[in-house]
């Protein structure tokens, strides 16, 4: 079955001059994005750079490729996009990475001008650290989280730098980055925006789908998922979306690698699965149940957790198991009983949730 690289084989010596800009390349931006530009050996220039010229330093360079960011078929990616015509020659800058543990936040970014008139804004996703985590949780309960408003300001500033029409992407977290950029950027600049490409990132509650922003570019959203969706059908989507289809399994599909491709779109079907809208309708279920305070302890007993093992990444979590249990067992043997509770309640209330929804599941069988 076809993937992201059959496309760049069959259609990679094709410009977007030839060819205009499609999905399939608003994914592929977003999958680029997750290249951790910011820890190349060499800084990255000030200013833009083809992107053809960044493939044979990152791959040289053996502290980059033992990065924990560094990650699925990227070292694959990178080459196949400096080969091809339709994005070697795309010039990329202006990346700005922030990871703050005291404010709790995950936030990267790159600018790339796809032509004279035509400029993608691309939000990276969730990294593995724990703190990207922790801000997706966040997303739960709280509007804006911190990278939202990075999101915002980050457009602002490139809108300011570069001319012409303006595309948004992202994949995960970068997707819901994209969408709230695009609704809370300010008249001007949202004037630019031709589209919003959203894949696989959730959603927004209903205080923020009211506003005038997100109303006046609702119809420029182009939302994207796996047929079992988890994370891009968290919250409300009234713009729709699309499922592709994916060759993985379960939480797999999320890797965009394993989404189908046909031509210039994707392999798509009527409906998620549904064991995706099982999953989602547990987790609405549960957060309509919880108050955002209860919820709001809840996650941060979570992170607590998290972060008492010391790890920074979930991939050191998962590689040192055993430390990572010992650390668990003993913070929350350390927490006070209203806390303790707390994490107790919430998690009776998830499973209370997910059997209603399994009994209503089985009943319309």
């Amino acid at each position: 079955m076809a993937d992201l690289f059959d496309y760049l084989t069959w259609r990679g010596d094709l410009t977007l001059d030839q060819s205009p800009f499609d999905p399939v390349d608003g994914m592929i931006l977003a999958r680029f994005s997750y290249v951790p530009f910011e820890y190349f050996a060499k800084p990255l220039p000030e200013g833009f750079v083809p992107i053809k010229s960044l493939a044979e330093p990152a791959l040289a360079d053996e502290a980059l490729r033992t990065e924990q960011r560094w990650r699925l078929r990227d070292e694959e990616l990178l080459p196949a996009l400096a080969r091809s015509r339709r994005f070697g020659d795309l010039e990329m800058g202006m990346q700005e990475s922030v990871l703050d543990d005291v404010i709790q936040t995950q936030f990267s970014a790159i600018t790339v001008r796809l032509g004279p008139d035509l400029t993608a804004i691309v939000f990276r996703g969730t990294d593995n650290t724990v703190v990207g985590w922790k801000e997706d949780l966040d997303m739960s309960y709280r509007c804006p989280i911190p990278g939202q408003k990075s999101a915002v300001e980050y457009l602002q500033r490139m809108a300011a730098k570069v001319p012409g029409r303006l595309i948004l992407c992202g994949h995960s977290k970068g997707g819901n980055l994209a969408l709230y950029a695009g609704a809370f950027c300010g008249a001007g600049v949202q004037a630019r925006i031709d589209a919003v490409y959203n894949y696989d990132g959730p959603g927004f509650f209903d205080d923020v789908l009211q506003t005038d922003g997100y109303k006046a570019i609702v119809t420029r959203i182009h939302t994207f998922v796996p047929q079992f969706s988890v994370v891009g059908m968290l919250l409300d989507h009234p713009e729709g979306h699309t499922v592709v289809h994916s060759t993985e399994s379960g939480l797999g599909q999320h890797d965009v690698y394993s989404w189908e491709v046909l031509g210039p779109g994707f392999v798509c079907l009527e409906t998620v699965t549904g064991g995706s809208e099982f999953l989602a309708g547990t987790v609405r279920e549960w957060t309509r149940d919880m108050t955002p305070e209860q919820f709001e302890q809840f996650v941060d007993v979570i992170y607590t957790l998290l972060t008492d093992t010391n790890f920074r990444t979930m991939h050191e979590m998962k590689e040192n198991w055993f430390d990572t249990a010992k650390s668990f067992v003993r913070s929350v043997s350390d927490m006070d009983e209203t806390t303790r509770g707390a994490a107790l309640e919430a998690i009776k209330t998830l499973a209370r949730s997910a059997g209603k929804e399994a009994r209503e599941t089985l009943a319309g069988v």
